[in-house]
């Protein structure tokens, strides 16, 4: 059988193929990164400040209202309520 270069792989060809092959390897990585922006690192900023820290009552309003036992007119109108005292 014939090579193209008669059987004698060359040291530049070697570094060719190396280069090529990272420079494939980092641009599937670029192109996945660009489609599919990194998900589920979440929102990276701080809570606001402004928000009112929530009581054991509010807690366990929540919990109720995740349990199912109320429906979110009776969550709104709650809470309403403890925030006002």
């Amino acid at each position: 059988m014939m090579d193209w270069v008669d059987g004698q792989t060359g040291p530049m060809m070697i570094v060719v193929m190396v280069v090529l092959a990272i420079v494939l390897v980092l641009g599937l990585v670029v192109g996945i990164n660009a489609l599919y922006p990194s998900r589920g690192q979440g929102d990276r900023t701080p809570p606001a400040q402004d928000a009112l820290p929530r009581t054991a009552a509010e807690e366990e309003l929540e919990l109720r209202y995740a349990r199912g036992e109320i429906d979110a007119e009776t969550l709104a109108r709650q809470r309403a309520v403890l925030r006002q005292r």
